[in-house]
């Protein structure tokens, strides 16, 4: 009953202009749900076949799923069930298996991981266009932005074409460029990237469980926290802590870094000197909304920040959006099933694919990379939330 009534508080609050107090805290122990809607669903391992890429035949016969109507909270903003590759308009663009996004200038970058490019959207005209599409730049996944709009892009393979546990490689764009250029080659399986205030990178190694910093002037990577190829749980300082699979990176107006731990549930900070302490999770999967240190996840993967602090969290295999404010965590969107379903209620949609997502500066929007976690199954797509919380 507590659940149906948040709800309904949300859709008035939508229709009358989304203003109001958060929803009640939601509390379900154990694992997200499996299950799906729009043909398809699968459990929470993420992105990493080696098979397929989208065909260049132009769109595909959703039956109308991308050019599906805009609602009041979680909404497809571009891309629908079939992959594909097409530039154009929000009915006709495809993609095939977006895996992140990132947000800039009223401009949405997408890692089109099984296309091999950056895609761009414009979120006013919704026109999808290719920003990178090079030989040897294959499998985009991390993506950030410098303050003077570099972008800066994770590859799992290296610019020839190599693929292993060593072959990720990091790519600079120039602002209103269509070429990248390698920053730093086969060092490791980065799928993190976050830009520091000194303009070093910091980038989280997902199969070798570091954080580790890249100098792009020099290509140098130095180590910052975490021991290599020591998976585990502790915090501390530079190699006493240790992570298992870290994901998303942001970074605080502070200078800390804020990292998604993929397998431990939980959500680290990392300081500039390598200090790791944990800011929320149990390190017990399943899903529980309330304070930081009572709070669950199961394997949180993206995180964006807001210019005021709050933490947007993809909550992968709860398929679900979470943010965390001052000393609490909110579930935002998704109702803990994996599939397909847009809906003026965000807690009423579901998503799938959660592998990145991005938040305008004012939290009135947040965009999440939907896609296929590299499996056979219909999603395909770029979604966005309203602000409802």
């Amino acid at each position: 009953m507590i659940r149906y009534l948040s709800r309904r508080l949300c859709i008035a609050m939508l229709l009358a202009g989304c203003s109001g107090s958060s929803p009640p805290a939601l509390t379900d122990a154990g694992a997200g749900g499996s299950g799906a809607i729009d043909s398809g669903t699968g459990s929470g391992s993420g992105t990493g076949s080696d098979g397929g890429t989208g065909s260049d035949g132009g769109p595909g016969s959703d039956g109308g799923d991308n050019d599906v109507p805009f609602t009041l909270g979680t909404s497809t903003l571009a891309g629908g069930g079939e992959p594909g590759y097409f530039d154009g308009s929000r009915k006709l663009a495809m993609f095939a298996n977006p895996v992140n996004v990132a947000y800039r200038d009223g401009r949405l970058y997408v890692a089109d991981f099984d296309n091999d490019k950056i895609r761009m959207i414009d979120a006013a005209s919704y026109e999808a266009t290719t920003v990178i599409a090079q030989a040897g730049f294959q499998r985009p996944f991390g993506l950030a932005f410098a303050a003077d709009g570099t972008l800066y892009v994770s590859t799992d393979n290296d610019d020839s074409g190599g693929h292993s546990s060593m072959s990720g490689t990091i790519w600079r764009i120039a602002p209103g460029s269509h070429s990248a250029v390698v920053v730093a080659r086969a060092i490791g399986r980065p799928r993190g990237l976050a830009v520091l205030p000194d303009g070093k990178l910091a980038a989280s190694d997902y199969q070798h469980h570091v954080i580790r910093i890249v100098d792009p002037a020099t290509g140098a990577v130095t180590p910052l926290a975490g021991a290599w190829d020591s998976p585990g749980m502790a915090d501390g300082a530079t190699t006493d802590a240790r992570f298992s699979a870290p994901y998303g990176l942001a970074v605080r107006d502070d200078g800390a870094i804020v990292a998604a731990d993929f397998d431990n549930h939980r959500i680290r900070v990392v300081t500039r000197a390598g200090v790791t302490t944990t800011l929320a999770g149990t390190g017990i999967a399943g899903f529980a909304d309330g304070n930081l240190d009572t709070a669950m996840f199961h394997r949180p993967q993206g995180i964006a920040i807001t210019a005021n602090g709050d933490i947007f969290v993809s909550d992968s295999d709860n398929f679900r959006v979470r943010r965390i404010t001052g000393t609490a965590v909110q579930t935002i969107a998704g109702d803990g099933i994996g599939g397909y379903r847009d809906s003026d209620d965000p807690l009423s949609s579901e998503l799938y694919g959660l592998e990145g997502l991005a938040v305008v500066s004012d939290g009135s929007m947040v965009y999440v990379a939907d896609g296929s976690r590299g499996q056979a199954l219909p999603y395909n797509r770029i979604r966005q939330i309203a602000k409802c919380w």
